[in-house]
């Protein structure tokens, strides 16, 4: 992907001439989730891993001490103001194919890396060819946690509240039956979601995941968790290696919080970073968007910047990637809005 092979550029470019000195201190308190879907050789190429590229992923990891840590320990200790572990990394995929059993498991058992699987209740039920059962989820527990996916993997855009209580409520029900997990995490099918269905999932009492790139951390929207996507060509060891080192944006504030483009198809992100930022990171502050380049960045002082694309963002889901040097060389700051375009 052309996008992909300039970002990569541009960051090598910044590493070499990135000084040795300390600019800010990031929290300690952070964690990259990783995102995987299919572990496959011959499946779809936006949404499969090769087996062996999985392997070197967790290889990685091993050799340079990552702390790989359940899903749950990660979400707990930040929402109770908890430290976690420098290096710090947690691993899920979406939908339950098959493949996380036959090709995943097997090497997860092998590393001793915990993974926590989001699964659609109603593939299983239907016993799909290509999905898991609800026998092989409960055999590879406890290395292995699973949670809500939906019921059926539908866009959970414009639905009404009938449909989010038998996509979100229904599948937790049958996940509690089925396995006995009562945590109340959930991902968003495609990443996506409306203000009906992101106040439902609130007021529920749900933790809920995204599909937007970025790292978690104790100021994250707990709503709206980024994800690394590890799929296709960002799941590539050059890609791999360097979005397990980035550190979360120093954000206050971010509007909007909606990802729902309408009217405007060039939509503004305004940024409020929590300290003045220095000199060097703001002129080294680049915004990227979804099949285009650059985006356009206005500034107001050191401390607000506001974001916009030069062109109309295409129908269906876009992203603006950010990113800005940390104090150690080869590492960066992310945030990633996701914008959907009806």
């Amino acid at each position: 992907m052309k996008i992909l092979d300039v970002f990569l550029k541009l960051f090598i470019l910044i590493s070499i001439s990135l000084p040795l000195n300390s600019y800010a201190s990031a929290s300690d308190n952070d964690c990259v989730i990783l995102l995987y879907h299919r572990f496959s050789d011959e499946g779809p190429k936006s949404t499969s891993t090769s087996p062996d590229l999985f392997k070197q992923h967790l290889e990685y990891l091993k050799k340079n001490d990552y702390k790989v840590l359940p899903l749950k320990k990660v979400i707990e200790s930040l929402q109770a103001k908890e430290d976690l572990p420098e290096k710090c990394v947690s691993l899920t995929a979406d939908d339950g194919f098959l493949s996380f059993y036959t090709e995943a498991f097997p090497l997860l058992l092998n590393y001793q890396f915990p993974m926590s699987v989001f699964v659609s209740t109603e593939s299983i039920d239907k016993k799909y060819d290509l999905m898991m059962s609800w026998s092989q989820l409960r055999e590879m527990a406890p290395l292995i946690d699973v949670y809500n996916h939906s019921t059926k993997h539908l866009h959970l855009v414009s639905q009404d509240t009938l449909t989010l209580e038998n996509e979100i409520s229904y599948a937790q029900e049958r996940i509690e039956k089925e396995l006995g997990v009562n945590d109340k995490f959930f991902a968003y099918p495609y990443g996506e979601y409306d203000n009906k269905t992101y106040s439902y999932l609130g007021s529920f009492g749900y933790t809920a995941f995204g599909q937007q790139s970025g790292v978690v951390s104790q100021a994250s929207d707990f709503l709206n968790i980024p994800r690394f996507s590890m799929s296709g060509p960002y799941a590539k060891m050059d890609s791999f290696s360097l979005k397990v080192q980035t550190v979360d944006m120093p954000l206050k504030s971010y509007s909007p919080k909606s990802l729902i483009v309408s009217n405007d198809y060039k939509p503004s992100l305004d940024l409020v970073f929590s300290r003045p930022l220095t000199s060097y990171e703001k002129n080294n502050f680049f915004c990227f968007v979804s099949g285009q380049d650059l985006a356009e960045l206005h500034w107001t002082g050191l401390k607000t910047v506001s974001i916009q694309s030069k062109a109309p963002l295409l129908i269906g889901r876009s992203r603006y990637n950010c990113t800005m040097p940390y104090k150690e060389k080869g590492q960066y700051y992310w945030y990633s809005k996701l914008w959907l375009r009806l």
